[in-house]
């Protein structure tokens, strides 16, 4: 029985002999055995086409090809058909065995074949053996069509299959490794489900170099679609690095392309653990949500970016004392002024003025207030109450108080400046986010906004990472829990890449520009 998963089986009719084989060829010998001295009688064709089959059923293409009329080159034929039809058990069912007269030189047997392929499926067809007197032996006059009918000359069977598995890629259209972006591909994966298909199988004879020339029997794949996560392999890679830099404390980054929501990047590292809070976890957003109040104060007719504004160290507001980093003071500065320099007392003096629902209202604008539901992740991007108090108004100018934030919200803050409008998230292609995309940023106010996000770059407090080219942004330093220990932020874009870091209890805005720095120098 042939090792290599092939079952070779042969049932035949006709009159029985008396046998032995000798170095693997049948001889037949009269019934009281062989006799000193004479000759063994001629093999019958009949049973010589039952050694030509025995041969081939139990894999030996060379004894098989030994019996017949042209051993070479029916034996490079056989060969190669048994291993092209790998997993298949092959079947031949002879007819009556002939009955020769003397002096008959040829005679014929009919032979039907079942191949049983993987899967139980048959490939049946008729054939019929020659066999020719050739120097008082019997052989099988050899000719393709023993192997099958349409055989011609130098070709051969060969049974293939199609692979119909899809597959999970990422938006460069290769497969996801096993390693990437772990905090999310969990469940993407669970979201996904099955990438399997049904394969696909032909039976062909094929030439010698294994191309098909007929196609006798197949079955159509039934493939499985690919699914394409829109993460970047060299984003995520660059996120990746950005957060495993920092050390000792919570780090967490995410990209988004503003122009179509697709999520790039959602990274974390070892200390914030494999909670995906980039994508739902609330913070303070500190002075990056000044991003916001500028935008109530532009929409509200409060302000300008040219507007000017008092930029003491230090103000009293209502019952709030409000205090710049360090006690810094610019005096009376315009608006973009005191935006890139990070100015709390200015901002807390704004937020003031304004609407109990002011900020609520302008955070809607950048997708802070939506309930996106994204396929494959669960995400929140914030919780910004309003303030129906003066005290509540001034510490949610500046991202404190009961203001709230995702990194993942952030995120669609600077995409939604870059874009002029918060763009649907979505991390799956072939899955659509639930959700509907606030309305775009009334007139001006995106323009305004670049600009002065441009300025915190080349002026003002993220001066770092004025050598990366066309970055704008804003940093945030949010003071949580008893007032003592701050988180750090540093929101922004380039090009059509937005971002949000955040550095749990980083203490300042600083270590989130420098893993900034590490971000966009990897890209």
């Amino acid at each position: 029985m042939n090792k290599k998963a092939k079952r070779w089986v042969l049932a035949a009719g006709g009159a029985a002999a008396v046998a032995v084989i000798v170095a693997g060829v049948l001889v037949l010998w009269p019934d009281d055995g062989p006799k000193a001295g004479k000759k063994p009688e001629r093999v019958a064709p009949g049973v010589v086409a039952q050694q030509f089959f025995t041969a081939v059923m139990s894999g030996q293409a060379g004894q098989a090809a030994a019996v017949t009329d042209a051993a070479g080159v029916a034996g490079a034929v056989l060969a190669r058909t048994q291993q092209g039809m790998p997993g298949a058990a092959y079947h031949a069912q002879l007819g009556r065995l002939p009955q020769v007269d003397e002096g008959a030189t040829t005679a014929g047997v009919d032979v039907d074949v079942t191949w049983t392929l993987p899967g139980g499926v048959p490939l049946k067809y008729a054939t019929e053996v020659e066999l020719r007197l050739v120097d008082d032996r019997w052989l099988v006059h050899w000719s393709p069509s023993l192997v099958h009918p349409q055989l011609a000359e130098g070709q051969s069977l060969a049974y293939t299959t199609t692979a119909a598995d899809g597959a999970l890629v990422d938006r460069t259209g290769r497969p996801v490794p096993p390693d990437f972006a772990p905090v999310v591909m969990g469940s993407v994966r669970q979201a996904v489900g099955s990438v399997n298909g049904k394969p696909g199988w032909q039976v062909a004879i094929v030439d010698q170099a294994g191309a098909p020339v007929t196609v006798l029997q197949e079955q159509k794949a039934q493939a499985a679609p690919s699914t394409t996560v829109t993460l970047d392999p060299k984003t995520q890679a660059a996120a990746q690095a950005a957060v495993d830099q920092v050390a000792g404390e919570a780090a967490m980054l995410v990209a988004v392309q503003p122009s179509t929501g697709e999520i790039l990047a959602v990274a974390q590292n070892a200390t914030a653990g494999n909670d995906p809070l980039a994508l739902y976890g609330h913070y303070e957003p500190g002075s990056t949500f000044k991003v916001v109040t500028a935008t109530a104060a532009l929409t509200a007719g409060l302000a300008t970016a040219d507007t000017p504004v008092p930029c003491p160290g230090k103000a009293t507001i209502g019952t709030r004392q409000i205090t710049n980093d360090d006690s810094f003071e610019l005096g009376t500065v315009p608006l973009h002024r005191a935006f890139a320099a990070s100015c709390n007392t200015s901002f807390s003096q704004l937020a003031a003025g304004m609407s109990p629902t002011a900020l609520p209202e302008a955070a809607g604008y950048f997708g802070l207030t939506s309930d996106f539901t994204v396929a494959g992740i669960t995400t929140n991007t914030g919780k910004i109450p309003p303030a129906d108090s003066v005290p509540a108004r001034v510490e949610a100018g500046i991202g404190q108080g009961q203001m709230q934030a995702s990194p993942f919200g952030m995120a669609l803050v600077a995409a939604t400046v870059a874009n002029g409008r918060t763009p649907v998230p979505r991390l799956i292609r072939e899955m659509p986010t639930e959700g509907v995309a606030p309305p775009p940023l009334p007139g001006g106010v995106a323009g305004a906004l670049r600009s002065m996000m441009g300025e915190v770059v080349t002026g003002g407090t993220a001066r770092e990472l004025a050598g990366y080219g066309g970055v704008r942004g804003k940093t945030g330093t949010a003071q949580f829990g008893d007032g003592t220990r701050s988180h750090g932020w540093f929101i922004g874009y380039r090009g059509d890449l937005a971002f949000s870091v955040l550095v749990v209890n980083g203490g300042s805005s600083k270590v989130a520009v420098a893993a900034t720095g590490t971000f966009l120098g990897g890209l």
